[in-house]
């Protein structure tokens, strides 16, 4: 009786064996079995990321290194004297001869009334007067002006004539009124000529007579500058000054930002610009635009840089190196861009991304969109 329970004993210790072994066999595999593949995967990514940056890097070069540029103008009047107006302030957009401030005229109108009592003393010294000159000079003026004025009109009207769309009859109309306003500028021109004559036996010749037009014409320049007219579609950025403030003439009133031309320098590393070349197309991404992609082109490639700080006749000294690489050359290229989409976004220094295709390979054209979309995106979070 004992010997068969022993045996059961012994044949319940070998089943237990044999159902751990199985158990063993059928455990699911051990960790470091999918630490490994994706050691591998993460191995084999990293490696076509290698292979596509170097490949990328030179068809289409990234940097991050860009800056919105554009014309930055001082404001620097011509003329001294206190601020009598001021009409823009700091940041506000203004159009082109919008004027920004008035200096106080009235030293300049002052000099226009002299200059003028002196052309006319001038005048009388010669045995003629000037006002005569002056007037005629005024009525040749505005005929030539009515002159243009009609022709441009004419030259509608003749060219809704050759399609047909108005008759004869009426185009000859235009045409007598072309006529008519030619002989009024051959009027005006007899008379300034015979004005000009009776203004002294060497007319408008004499050094005298030159003498007082010229201070003349100085004196109306000088009154003309006391208004300080913005340079073209801008904004004024700094502008730090009020009435009364004396501004003198050649010190700088305010900084003055053009926004009608604005373009891109990045700064790529000098292995980019194997391929790069003007015209090549440009994706921009701007700060100042999170999620939009604007198009721009190569417009040139910069052929140098400044590194040597010596001074003339003293010896050049070597750069140190900063680790164990060297630091990579930057060179600028300029990228304009190719539409009005980007207005608006646009503001001075401001940073981009940029991405440059030099070639027409769909692969690599489609992961750099792919990668300036979601640099994009990103810049929402910047």
């Amino acid at each position: 009786m004992a010997e068969q329970i022993v045996t059961n004993n012994e044949q319940e210790l070998v089943a237990g064996k044999a159902e751990a072994t199985d158990n063993e066999s059928s455990a699911p595999p051990e960790k470091g079995d999918l630490a490994n593949r994706l050691t591998r995967i993460i191995l084999v990514i990293a490696a076509l990321y290698f292979v596509w940056y170097l490949i990328s890097d030179r068809l289409t070069p990234i940097t991050d290194q860009a800056r919105v540029r554009g014309f930055v103008i001082p404001i620097v009047p011509e003329v001294s004297g206190q601020i009598s107006r001021i009409h823009v302030g700091g940041d506000k957009p203004v159009k082109k001869g919008e004027v920004l401030f008035e200096i106080d005229p009235s030293d300049y109108q002052l000099a226009v009334e002299k200059a003028k009592a002196a052309l006319e003393q001038a005048g009388q010294d010669v045995g003629a007067s000037t006002a005569n000159v002056a007037s005629a000079k005024a009525v040749l003026e505005k005929a030539k002006a009515n002159l243009q004025t009609i022709q441009e009109n004419a030259d509608r009207v003749f060219a809704l004539e050759k399609q047909g769309i108005i008759s004869t009859a009426q185009a000859d109309e235009t045409r007598g009124a072309v006529t008519q306003a030619e002989l009024e500028i051959a009027n005006a021109q007899a008379a300034y000529e015979q004005a000009q004559q009776q203004l002294g036996a060497a007319g408008e010749e004499n050094p005298a007579i030159q003498s007082a037009l010229s201070q003349l014409s100085e004196a109306r320049l000088q009154l003309a500058r006391t208004k300080v007219l913005a340079p073209s579609d801008g904004v004024v950025s700094y502008a730090k000054v009020n009435v009364g403030y004396y501004a003198a003439a050649g010190a700088k009133i305010m900084t003055f930002i053009a926004t009608d031309i604005a373009w891109i320098e990045a700064s790529y590393r000098e292995n980019n610009l194997g391929n790069i070349k003007p015209g090549d197309a440009v994706d921009i991404v701007l700060d100042s635009a999170p999620g939009k992609i604007f198009p721009g082109q190569v417009k040139s490639v910069g052929y140098g840089v400044s590194f040597d700080k010596t001074q003339p006749g003293e010896l050049s000294t070597p750069e140190k190196p900063k680790g164990w690489m060297r630091d990579p050359q930057r060179f600028i290229v300029v990228i304009s861009f190719v539409d009005d989409s980007v207005r608006g976004y646009l503001r001075e220094g401001g940073q981009a991304d940029v991405i440059t295709y030099t070639s027409d390979n769909l692969v690599l054209n489609g992961i750099g969109k792919f990668y300036m979309r979601l640099t994009s995106i990103f810049t929402y979070v910047n």
